[in-house]
């Protein structure tokens, strides 16, 4: 490599670099219908999920039920981040916006990722014994495919006797 080459590199490297830009997609219309946002089909109004997180958000007091930290509630994102499903959404949707099928585990402070990280998990918190409560109001309302999706931990804490009457 020459002194002219050289001289080359050093005035180029002096330029600012190009940037490439990255335009994300869109969220998906399944996407957005998972987190609730989508409008319904006549779009006009909210969905079910919207309305659901609405009428959570109205009612409860913002304050997690493992730590009893209050939420934000001007943070309108963290404070939906916090309920949680006691079973999720994706896997049992006949029961995605039952009124019973939430707590309220702060986003922002880890308890709803800490809940929904695993059942494993979830069973070692304090807000574990409510959960059971709630999976045996909610057990009678599964199809058979989502009580098939049930884990042993869960299936464990089903109460027959409360059926079978």
């Amino acid at each position: 490599m020459g002194l002219k080459e050289i001289i080359e590199l050093k005035e180029k490297a002096k330029l600012p670099k190009e940037r490439k830009v990255y335009v994300l997609p869109k969220k998906s219309k399944k996407k957005l219908a998972l987190e609730g946002l989508e409008k319904n089909i006549e779009g006009n109004e909210p969905s079910e999920q919207t309305k659901w997180y609405e009428k959570i958000m109205k009612h409860e007091t913002p304050v997690c039920w493992e730590t009893n930290d209050r939420i934000d509630i001007r943070d309108k994102k963290g404070w939906q981040g916090s309920i949680a499903h006691v079973l999720p959404k994706s896997l049992f949707p006949s029961v995605a916006t039952h009124p019973m099928n939430y707590m309220i585990l702060k986003m922002w402070g880890g308890t709803h990722g800490q809940y929904d990280s695993s059942w494993e998990n979830a069973s070692k918190m304090k807000i574990w014994p409510y959960a059971c409560g709630i999976f045996n109001v909610l057990y009678p309302l599964l199809t058979a495919e989502e009580k098939r999706k049930l884990p042993d931990i869960i299936l464990q804490e089903i109460k027959p006797e409360l059926y079978n009457k």
